[in-house]
């Protein structure tokens, strides 16, 4: 029953959950980091960020994605095993 595909299913959803959670708290942190560091003169000034270029800099946004898929699908399984034990 613990290894049943809805329990499979319901980790790699879990999981999936837990990549967009990590994204959108990595790129808070960076328009944080960018909106603090900057300073602006008299005139205007534009802030962006390239998402897709970051990525491709940075493989530290890769290895956090993994690890927080990884993670929460660990974390789901664990759960409903316990869960089911009970």
């Amino acid at each position: 029953m613990y290894n049943s595909p809805m329990n499979v299913v319901k980790s790699l959803l879990f999981g999936l959950l837990s990549i967009i959670a990590v994204e959108i708290l990595l790129l808070v942190t960076i328009a944080i980091i960018l909106a603090l560091g900057i300073q602006t003169s008299a005139g205007r000034t534009a802030v962006g960020i390239d998402v897709v270029s970051l990525a491709k800099s940075s493989p530290l946004i890769w290895i956090l994605t993994v690890l927080a898929f990884a993670l929460g699908v660990h974390w789901e399984h664990r759960r409903l095993k316990l869960r089911q034990a009970t």
